[in-house]
């Protein structure tokens, strides 16, 4: 017992990994179960307490280790080509997690369509719209990066890779700011609808978590990705720090709806928080082209 004990007290890094997936997979159980009623709901409210002790005990756990587990994942990572670049390499790292976001893209575009071409809803119709549009500005990214690198290897100068990165550069920020456009339909049809995210039952507490969490590891990515040169890494960020803050807006909308609206104008407040996430991913497509424009400018 005191062995299982100390174990349990500072865990091993593989039991970790395993609360976490048990973690995710409560959370995934809550979200089929609870939308649903009877005795099936009651076993979404159980999923959703499982997922709850093991994120927290994941959470405790990290900390425990903490001090030791760069060092232990380093060390593991040696001879291995793809964990070592991936734990030591910034710009390796940013790239893989742009894929993974893109590959999310997918799914949220396809989910979001298939709902409004079902339900022949305008709200779902214009949200796949801005997934796709995110789709396609992320894909087109990793493309230009997967080129830059096989033409580096054939041995393409150091001054035309960062010409080529400029000019990648300045076209994501032109998307950025023509990315309000498709997003302000969804907005201005949640506004005149009074449509919202939902999220059934306690989820909307995880979702509230991941909304928080996404935000804020888009602002540190979007600080530290600008004390890189790399262009390329510096695009990715910027990218995800707009799709971050759509999700703040999805939380507000989800959170008018679960908890009342207390006498507040909730379209009103909707059409405001939308007009501003609009107006900060035009202004970081504009900062962009700014920055673009003067690379481009030093490097002639």
């Amino acid at each position: 017992m005191k062995k299982l004990f100390d174990a349990l007290k500072t865990p091993p890094l593989w039991l970790l990994c395993l609360t976490a997936v048990c973690a995710a997979g409560g959370l995934v159980g809550a979200g089929l179960l609870l939308p649903r009623a009877g005795a099936a709901q009651a076993w979404g409210y159980v999923c959703l307490s499982v997922a709850g002790v093991f994120f927290v005990y994941t959470v405790y756990g990290g900390i425990r280790i903490f001090p030791d587990l760069n060092g232990r994942v380093m060390a593991w990572s040696e001879g291995k080509p793809f964990w070592g670049r991936l734990f030591r390499e910034y710009g390796f790292r940013a790239i893989f997690f742009a894929a993974c976001s893109f590959f999310l893209n997918v799914a949220f575009a396809a989910y979001n369509g298939a709902i409004g071409v079902l339900n022949r809803s305008v709200w779902f119709g214009a949200l796949a719209a801005y997934y796709v549009f995110l789709l396609v500005l992320r894909g087109s990214l990793l493309a230009y990066h997967a080129a830059r690198r096989k033409k580096i290897r054939r041995g393409q100068t150091e001054e035309k890779t960062r010409r080529g990165d400029a000019k990648v550069y300045l076209i994501c920020g032109v998307f950025l700011v023509l990315l309000p456009a498709a997003l302000s339909v969804a907005i201005a049809q949640m506004v005149s609808a009074n449509e919202a995210f939902v999220h059934a039952g306690l989820t909307i507490y995880v979702y509230a978590l991941y909304a928080f969490v996404k935000i804020g590891v888009a602002v540190y990515n979007f600080v530290k990705a600008r004390k890189t040169d790399e262009m390329t890494v510096r695009a990715a960020k910027n990218i995800s720090l707009a799709d971050a803050m759509v999700s703040v807006l999805a939380l507000q909308t989800a959170m008018f709806r679960e908890f009342g609206t207390g006498g507040i104008n909730v379209p009103m407040m909707n059409a405001v928080t939308g007009a501003a996430v609009c107006a900060l991913t035009a202004a970081l497509g504009v900062f962009m082209i700014a920055v673009a424009a003067k690379k481009t400018k030093q490097s002639e």
